[in-house]
């Protein structure tokens, strides 16, 4: 490889880190999501749901609302850095650095979506949005019991 190429090829390498990044980062800060919300959820019931427990409860959802939006954020980053890794590969095919494949991808490609024609339309990050969504109106139940319970 030549020098440009080679800074190409080191262009990709740091997109595509970046897109695994971004990937893990959503994973950690979902479980911290969860995390904290299973110890106030715990610290509410044990309080028989009283009204001294309502703002952990709304910081139930402001913590579930949150989780939803960066995990978006993470969503767009990771996107962002694929685009890139995939323009990059683009030019290192044209360049002649690297053979055209698409044919090849292609196949395998209909293979898997034909193998999973249903999963294969769900969407990753509506998944980890939802759950975090889900944590929020988790919090709401938890309002709801606390402004019924008192």
């Amino acid at each position: 490889m030549t020098a440009p190429e080679d800074a190409v090829l080191a262009y990709w390498s740091e997109h595509r880190t970046q897109l695994r990044q971004s990937e893990s980062q959503r994973a950690v800060l979902t479980n911290y999501v969860l995390a904290i919300a299973a110890a106030i959820s715990g610290l509410v019931v044990q309080q028989h749901f009283r009204m001294q427990t309502l703002p952990l409860s709304i910081m139930v959802v402001l913590i579930g609302l949150y989780g939803a939006l960066a995990a978006t954020k993470y969503h767009e980053r990771a996107n962002y850095h694929l685009g890139q890794a995939r323009a990059l590969t683009q030019v290192l095919v044209q360049s002649g650095e690297l053979s055209d494949n698409d044919a090849i991808l292609d196949r395998f490609r209909r293979d898997h979506y034909q193998e999973y024609p249903r999963l294969s339309r769900i969407r990753l990050h509506g998944l980890w949005t939802g759950l975090h969504l889900g944590v929020a109106a988790y919090g709401l139940v938890l309002i709801i019991l606390t402004c019924v319970g008192s």
